[in-house]
């Protein structure tokens, strides 16, 4: 296990002339330029400001086949993906096209143990009873090389939209939609979700130029009203919350905070318990997000689809209480899995190993994805856990790795694929996840070469476990107002983290909570007193303290109070 060391991260030189311009806070100020904030037209989330469509390449091309089959009125199929950024792209697709006045439109999602992820051959199979003229990919396909090749064997054309990384030889696509490929310039790194939102943006532009809502005595949809669907991908998707993401995330909090939501969002608050008017991104991932996910790794997605299609709150409440129960079974398995692979790392892994993979005949494979990310959190090295395929297919095991700031998983396992090309069946993926299936006997030399290939390229000091922090606060900042200051500043997420300081505190008391899994504290500094509390946390902390902590705002009855979430701890040496 491995304890986080607690450092103040540096600062950006140009901090004072931003406080200038905003009228902000230093604190503040220096935080938002350590987080690439350059003036106030950073935060500036408008949508005059949203990159322009025509600089995503693909997209006029894309567009174009749309339109055309909706004019046509051809079979469109909607090849989605298993996670929360591919349910909500799906749910987009499908609801702007039906919008724009296609009328044979559905989508279809791989079940992941039988089909595995992406436009595979044997999922096109499963199509072709369907007799679709077009497939939309959503949030997958630009490496489905086999899969398009079969569509299009079978005169079915192909639309690729995704934002993952492309492999050297593209696709045989009619045309794709991905801001990764060589040479687009797009400016921003958005989700599945967001993909397709641009490309809908150009398809209504296209036909609006035709004349064809006007000729179809059709209202062109407010694609805007798509935004609550692009805000909850984005944010669980965790792509990086860059300029444009914060724009399209903002809008989307707006539309839901307003009552502007679909019945599937309004109910999966119900169901866990949020305040849609109060709704942020915390909730997105954390309430929101585990929801959806949890039928893609353990049954089906297409019931969180379900939910996000309803047109009423009654259909959406049936589907958003299915969703409950799955994710409660999610969090029983998770649980237990996380405990075995956590004893299986202390006793049985090297601990100079830098590269991690471990296996059990037992593991969920829709859930090792979630344990991988645990075990890479504690003991701080790339982390893949594998599970046994079904069925035929249990002669493979299916693999899901989290990394860790600096090493890019995915191109550690490209490497490896490229250097033993028999080694890896089928991998993609980003830089902090990705997912591959090797072959059941080549478990042990794949974890000795996956270690070996992450020690050459981790850089140095990879492997210290260092919590940077925003710095200590002053007095005065320990208030309500600067953290609804803080929350104001938001969308906070990935690449733009939440703010988190550091201070020393003595711990007057200290007990856990009535289900055992919390810590809660009655902190000291100087004259003031705080609560705190530690989640997750299974074990007491020394009187005197130093901890890295998020300031947030406890509303408990009605009643708002200051609390310190502790993210870390380190005892004072005198």
């Amino acid at each position: 296990m491995v304890t986080s060391s607690i450092r103040e991260r540096p600062v950006a030189d140009h901090w004072k002339q931003l406080s200038e311009e905003l009228q902000l806070d230093p604190v503040l100020a220096r935080i938002l330029t350590t987080r690439g904030v350059k003036s106030a037209a950073d935060l500036d989330y408008g949508f005059r400001n949203l990159i322009p469509v025509e600089k995503l390449s693909g997209v006029e091309d894309a567009a174009r086949r749309v339109v055309d089959a909706i004019e046509r009125q051809e079979r469109v199929i909607i090849a989605g993906d298993f996670d929360t950024d591919g349910a909500t792209a799906s749910v987009l697709c499908v609801s702007a096209l039906r919008a724009f006045g296609a009328e044979q439109v559905d989508f279809a999602v791989p079940n992941r143990f039988d089909l595995g992820y992406g436009l595979t051959k044997k999922f096109v199979e499963t199509l072709l009873r369907f007799e679709p003229n077009l497939i939309i990919t959503v949030d997958n396909g630009i490496s489905s090389n086999d899969g398009v090749t079969f569509a299009r064997e079978n005169d079915i054309d192909v639309v690729i939209t995704d934002h993952h990384l492309p492999p050297k030889e593209l696709p045989p696509a009619n045309a794709i939609v991905n801001p990764q490929l060589l040479g687009c310039d797009f400016g921003s790194q958005p989700a599945g979700v967001g993909v397709v939102f641009y490309l809908m943006l150009q398809v209504r532009r296209q036909l609006d130029r035709s004349g064809y809502f006007e000729k179809n005595n059709i209202t062109a949809p407010n694609l805007a009203s798509y935004l609550d669907l692009v805000a909850l991908g984005t944010v669980v998707d965790l792509v990086p919350l860059d300029r444009n993401n914060r724009l399209l995330v903002t809008q989307g909090l707006k539309r839901m905070q307003g009552g502007r939501t679909r019945p599937g969002i309004e109910t999966l608050c119900t169901v866990s318990g949020v305040d849609i008017k109060k709704i942020d991104e915390e909730n997105l991932g954390f309430q929101i997000g585990p929801r959806l996910n949890a039928a893609g790794r353990l049954t089906d997605i297409s019931v969180g689809i379900h939910t996000l299609l309803a047109e009423d709150n009654d259909t959406a409440m049936r589907y958003a209480t299915e969703l409950q129960k799955i994710n409660k079974e999610r969090r029983e398995i998770q649980h237990d899995m996380t405990e075995i692979a956590l004893d299986a790392v202390t006793e049985n892994i090297d601990p100079t190993r830098c590269g991690v993979c471990i296996f059990d005949k037992n593991y969920h494979e829709g859930v090792v994805g979630l344990v991988a990310g645990k075990l890479a959190q504690t003991i701080h090295r790339p982390t893949i856990a594998f599970a046994a395929g079904r069925g035929v297919r249990s002669i493979l095991l299916k693999g899901s790795g989290r990394s860790i700031p600096g090493i890019n998983i995915r191109d550690v396992i490209a490497d490896i694929a490229s250097a033993y090309p028999q080694l890896i069946h089928s991998h993609g993926g980003h830089a902090m996840a990705a997912g591959l299936t090797i072959h059941r006997e080549s478990f042990e030399r794949f974890a000795n070469i996956f270690d070996n290939f992450v020690r050459q390229r981790a850089p140095e000091n990879a492997f210290d476990a260092v919590l940077y922090t925003d710095g200590e606060l002053e007095d005065h900042h320990f208030s309500l107002d600067f953290v609804k200051q803080i929350d104001s500043l938001g969308p906070w997420g990935q690449a733009f983290p939440k703010p988190l300081f550091h201070g020393n505190f003595r711990v007057l008391s200290q007990h856990f909570t009535s289900n055992g899994k919390h810590l809660k504290l009655e902190l000291i500094r100087g004259k003031q007193l705080f609560d705190g509390i530690m989640f997750q946390r299974d074990s007491h902390v020394p009187d005197e303290v130093k901890i890295a902590f998020r300031p947030a705002i406890n509303d408990y009855r009605d009643r708002q109070t200051l609390q310190l979430i502790v993210e870390c701890v380190e005892p004072l040496t005198n």
